[in-house]
C-alpha cells in the first residue's frame, strides 16, 4: 500500500504580483515561493502523515525519485527548506520507504509507487492549471510534464 495525495483545496494562493508573473517567473521561484500545499503520504507500516510543502518542488522531487526507482535505483524526496528526507530503497519488486524523522520503515510495491507518483504529479499540475491557467505558459510547466511522461506508461498504469 502506498498513498501520495494532494489535500483537496489545500494549495496556497500566490500574491497578485506572483499570479501576474506565472508565465515568466523562474523555475526557482515556482519551486520554492509559490503554491504551498498539504500533501498526505502513507505506506504499509506507517500511518498517513500530512506535510506542508512547496508543491512544485515536491512534485519535482517525486518525479526524480520515480525516475531513479524506475531505473532500479534508490529514489529520494528531499525537502529543500529542511533536512527532512524520504527514501525509496529497492528490494526485489518492493521498496522500503524510509523517513528521516521516524525510525519506523514502510514498504510498498515498486509499480504501486510509480503509479502513485505519476497520478500525484499529474493531479497536482492539473489542479494548479485549473486555478492558474497562465502557469501552463511557463517553460517549467513543460519540464514537469515531460518528467511525468518519462514514467513508463505500462508501469504508471495510464494511457498517454
Amino acid at each position: 500500500m502506498f498513498l501520495l495525495e494532494l489535500a483537496r483545496d489545500a494549495i496556497g494562493e500566490p500574491s497578485k504580483k506572483q499570479a501576474a508573473d506565472l508565465a515568466a517567473t523562474s523555475e526557482m521561484n515556482l519551486r520554492y515561493a509559490y503554491f504551498e500545499a498539504e500533501v498526505s503520504i502513507a505506506a504499509e507500516g506507517f500511518e498517513t502523515e500530512t506535510l506542508q510543502v512547496p508543491l512544485l518542488d515536491f512534485v519535482h522531487c517525486v518525479l526524480l525519485a520515480a525516475r531513479a526507482v524506475g531505473n532500479g535505483q534508490s529514489g529520494r524526496i528531499s525537502f529543500t527548506e529542511s533536512s527532512l528526507l524520504i527514501e525509496f530503497v529497492p528490494s526485489g519488486e518492493n521498496l522500503t520507504v524510509l523517513r528521516s524523522w521516524d525510525p519506523v520503515p514502510g514498504s510498498c510495491g515498486t509499480t504501486e509507487f510509480l503509479r502513485s507518483a505519476y497520478r500525484f504529479s499529474v493531479d497536482s499540475l492539473s489542479r494548479v492549471d485549473e486555478r492558474f491557467p497562465d502557469f501552463q505558459r511557463n517553460p517549467y510547466h513543460g519540464t514537469l510534464g515531460r518528467m511525468a511522461r518519462e514514467i513508463p506508461p505500462a508501469v504508471a498504469g495510464t494511457p498517454r
